[in-house]
């Protein structure tokens, strides 16, 4: 009976801790990508009551008889590979993994400390490194348009502010800067008509650029008719460039092109482009191989003879315009953990890639608290890779909510509590017979 005792006791203490268990589970039902835990039972140790035999000339073979010391807790398992449901946040700085990857995050990129996580809501610091809310850990990738690799870097540093007079009011702003990029190409397109009276005095064309330091210019160009008798002879001449509030920054008095067309098919014979540059206070301004190959020489066929050549910047295929200068608007993430950010020139750059890892056997990760795990013996070391490599991917203003299943929690809720009273009832029933034992001396 007194094995029955320890037995009662061994089972209280293992159900014991599994409703401690159930309950850390409910208790985080609401907690960001938590993944919930179970219990595994197994048997302990025996003792032999009488041993088995072999097989005799006159007896068959006995089965050994042993009784059982009761149970223990044989695992905590955390339940990894089920991902939770997608909760909408709205907050573009919040991601989730589909997948079966982790985020790599450190508390101190000196020490070398690495940490994984599926919770994602982050944000960015006052230095402008992307970070975990809720502890403040360096979120791990690779900086700038190079794919992530077999090695990683922290921080990922999202907003790179510089200390510039951006608004060219005297006073020095703290913003992520992006240099404007100055124009560098441009072409002119359209039919110069050979009885246009306009030509005589010159056609006005103007082509607004971008220059080496950023800003918007106008360039002013003018076309005649050469001045001589020639129907197939023109000048192309640039008058000046002009700022935005209209200021004359540059004269082009020595920027002049004689076209020649040929008399029959009005093809440009010469020259078929042009290299335009000037000089203002702030930079350069030109545009590389101004193309005039898309100009023709036709007579016009309306009764009022117009030409209609016009100047664009840019080449045909819409590239080489150039921005302006801009300032960071927002941040978005790809799919792939990519980072960009969203400037007010319209352009769009990659600031870097998060960078995701994943384990052997990550059932073997070790809880450490914050929604954190660390590597252990079991589970591997980390394989640092790009999240599209095995599928998976992230969503950005969504994420993932704990995989605790209630309707399971309760339910085993419900089985612990028999099983514990059930040894309770062994214990008070093993109790009443030794008091039955201890009358019999009366």
């Amino acid at each position: 009976m007194m094995r029955s005792l320890w037995s009662g006791v061994a089972g209280l203490k293992t159900h014991q801790l599994e409703m401690d268990v159930i309950g850390n589970n409910i208790a985080n039902v609401n907690t960001t990508s938590y993944k919930s835990q179970a219990t595994g039972f197994a048997d302990v140790l025996y003792q032999t009551v009488k041993n088995g035999t072999g097989a005799g000339d006159n007896t068959a073979t006995t089965n050994v008889s042993q009784v059982g010391l009761g149970s223990k807790v044989s695992s905590i398992y955390t339940n990894v590979t089920k991902s939770g449901s997608m909760q909408t946040t709205g907050n573009a700085l919040d991601l989730m993994i589909t997948g079966d990857s982790f985020f790599c995050v450190t508390p101190d990129v000196r020490e070398g400390i690495v940490n994984f996580t599926r919770d994602g809501s982050f944000t960015i610091d006052a230095d402008g490194n992307l970070v975990t809310q809720n502890n403040g850990y360096y979120v791990m990738g690779q900086m700038g348009e190079g794919q992530v690799g077999g090695t990683v870097q922290a921080p990922l540093n999202v907003i790179n502010r510089t200390n510039i007079d951006y608004n060219e009011d005297g006073q020095m702003d703290s913003v992520d800067y992006l240099p404007g990029q100055a124009t560098s190409a441009g072409y002119f397109k359209g039919n110069i008509d050979k009885f246009d009276p306009s030509l005589k005095e010159g056609k006005t064309m103007r082509i607004e650029v971008f220059g080496t330091d950023g800003k918007n210019y106008t360039i002013k160009f003018k076309l005649t008719d050469a001045g001589d008798t020639q129907d197939n002879t023109y000048k192309l001449s640039v008058e000046s460039v002009l700022d935005t509030k209209g200021n004359t920054v540059s004269t082009g008095d020595q920027e002049s092109w004689d076209l020649l067309f040929d008399k029959h098919d009005g093809t440009l014979i010469s020259p078929t482009s042009v290299n335009f540059t000037a000089s203002t206070e702030g930079g350069v301004v030109g545009a590389l191989n101004l193309d005039l190959s898309y100009v023709t020489n036709y007579a016009g066929s309306s009764a009022t003879h117009s030409s209609t050549m016009y100047g664009y910047k840019g080449n045909t295929e819409g590239l080489q315009q150039g921005f302006a200068n801009g300032v960071l608007t927002g941040i978005s993430f790809g799919t792939d953990g990519s980072i960009y950010g969203k400037y007010s020139n319209g352009q769009t750059i990659k600031k870097g890639q998060i960078v995701v890892a994943e384990f052997n056997n990550a059932m073997g990760l070790e809880k450490v608290g914050d929604n954190l795990y660390s590597a252990s013996l079991n589970s591997g070391n980390p394989i640092y890779m790009d999240i599209t490599e095995d599928g998976g991917y992230m969503s950005s203003g969504v994420l993932e909510s704990s995989n605790v299943d209630l309707a399971k929690e309760f339910t085993d809720m419900i089985t612990t509590q028999r099983g514990f009273q059930a040894n309770s009832k062994v214990i008070t029933t093993s109790d009443e017979m030794l008091q039955v034992l201890r009358g019999l001396k009366r």
